[in-house]
């Protein structure tokens, strides 16, 4: 394994779609890329790599703002996901971020281009690192290759089973063609190269969902209506079809996960285009975030005659009998708890309410141990001082990273809900604008914590 390589932004091969500078301290080199402020400013890098493989990428960074700059990371042309540049405090303090890509033999270029017209942090270096030869896959369920996000049931090899609400997966992969292996009829939606999400309903077997694709590689996404109430779909996974010799190869995962907890309106019933309609996806979307949502509409937080998430959010799906997720499988950096609007209607007094909720905190700590927890007030002010004293009973135990949320007045039940219960696809839009800002503001705080410990 190679060195790291240093590639400076004031040093051609580099550009910088702006001014190089030195009016702050502490860059490498003669200088920086300052960027203009604006969508596309971008600034790029050309590497150089003895082997295909997967390349440990460090962009060090000053964005002496409050807010994340957010840039899209294209490598070789293609986008591979978003970076969140969060505030580092000062334009003189100095951080990296480490992305993960896959690149090709030889020479590669990889450009950071801001998505907001508030442009990139200022950009100091990149350091370049092959972590060996590209692992390359088939593109069946078990291919190392695919990226699963939320819970997954890969005990069949043959098919992988999406539980809950709101799972996907991605993958890179070459070819001029895609398609997907099905099993009983379902509804799936699928996104190739970040082109908006499309639905392919009532399918099954052999799903073909695109051809005459051009260029080296291509990135698909990949979800399925969740099996929930009369709707008996198979949301299941059996593999992509590939096109002749074509393989698929490595994809970067964000660096935050954000896991969702709760009832029918944490799922996005009853529109149409759920899941990514509905506030968790939009949310965490918007934050560069992977994300799931484990809810299931009619849920209550306390088991009384109800479908209580303080026990069901220890399962792998809607439908098994026992608690048996594996929390190991992945860790969520925040997770976001709406749950209230059903447990009025079985009986679930205030006391039974606030105890359970402090239960559902623990176990949620226990699962993920350094997750910001966000506890969220219920849209029809249900339970609330009950919520909000459960998260001030963590509090005074000792865990600060536990958060009440108050929705109050987000939404306006006569016009943003279908029936003043749940929202509409506005609805969920006007949550995910209040909420996004509250989940990224401890997410970059935690991610700057993260890069001052290695720097």
């Amino acid at each position: 394994m190679a060195a790291p390589t240093r590639y400076e932004a004031e040093t051609a091969p580099a550009t910088c779609d702006g001014t190089i500078d030195s009016n702050h301290p502490g860059y490498s080199g003669t200088g920086f890329c300052n960027g203009t402020n604006a969508i596309d400013a971008a600034v790029q890098f050309t590497v150089s790599a003895s082997t295909a493989g997967t390349a440990t990428v460090g962009v060090r960074f000053a964005n002496g703002t409050t807010s994340a700059r957010s840039a899209d990371v294209i490598v070789n042309g293609s986008r591979i996901t978003t970076a969140s540049f969060g505030g580092t405090g000062a334009w003189p303090t100095w951080v990296t971020q480490t992305l993960t890509v896959s690149v090709n033999s030889g020479s590669n270029t990889i450009r950071f281009s801001p998505t907001t017209a508030n442009g990139l942090p200022n950009i100091d270096y990149l350091d370049f690192e092959v972590m060996g030869g590209t692992p390359t896959g088939t593109g069946r369920p078990n291919d190392p290759n695919i990226q699963y996000y939320g819970r997954w049931n890969q005990s069949n090899s043959s098919y992988h089973s999406m539980g809950w609400a709101g799972g996907y997966l991605e993958a890179r992969f070459t070819g001029s063609s895609v398609g997907v292996r099905q099993r009983n009829t379902i509804d799936l939606y699928y996104s190739i190269d970040g082109a908006p999400l499309q639905w392919r309903r009532n399918v099954s077997g052999n799903v073909t969902l695109a051809t005459g694709l051009t260029g080296t590689s291509h990135t698909i996404r990949i979800g399925y209506r969740e099996r929930a109430g009369s709707y008996t779909g198979d949301p299941v996974f059996g593999g992509l079809i590939l096109a002749g010799g074509a393989r698929t190869a490595p994809i970067a995962r964000p660096q935050d996960f954000v896991e969702f907890i709760g009832d029918s309106i944490t799922v996005g019933q009853p529109n149409a285009n759920r899941p990514f309609t509905a506030y968790p996806w939009l949310t965490a979307e918007a934050l560069g975030a992977g994300h799931t949502q484990v809810a299931q509409g009619g849920a209550c937080l306390v088991s009384q005659n109800c479908y209580g998430m303080t026990d069901w959010f220890r399962r792998s799906s809607a439908w098994v009998s026992s608690d048996d997720w594996d929390f190991s499988t992945y860790q969520a950096t925040a997770v976001v708890i709406n749950l209230g609007t059903n447990d009025v209607g079985h009986g679930v007094s205030t006391t039974q309410f606030h105890q359970n909720y402090i239960v559902m905190l623990e176990r949620v700590r226990r699962a993920y141990p350094d997750a910001h927890i966000f506890a969220m007030g219920t849209f029809r002010n249900r339970y609330v001082p009950e919520t909000r004293n459960a998260v001030a009973a963590r509090n005074a135990a000792g865990d600060s990273k536990v958060h009440f949320v108050d929705t109050a007045g987000w939404i306006a039940p006569a016009t943003d809900t279908h029936d003043n219960v749940h929202p509409t696809d506005a609805g969920h839009a006007k949550i995910a604008q209040r909420l996004t800002p509250i989940l990224g503001q401890y997410l970059q705080e935690a991610a700057l914590k993260s890069h001052r410990s290695r720097v």
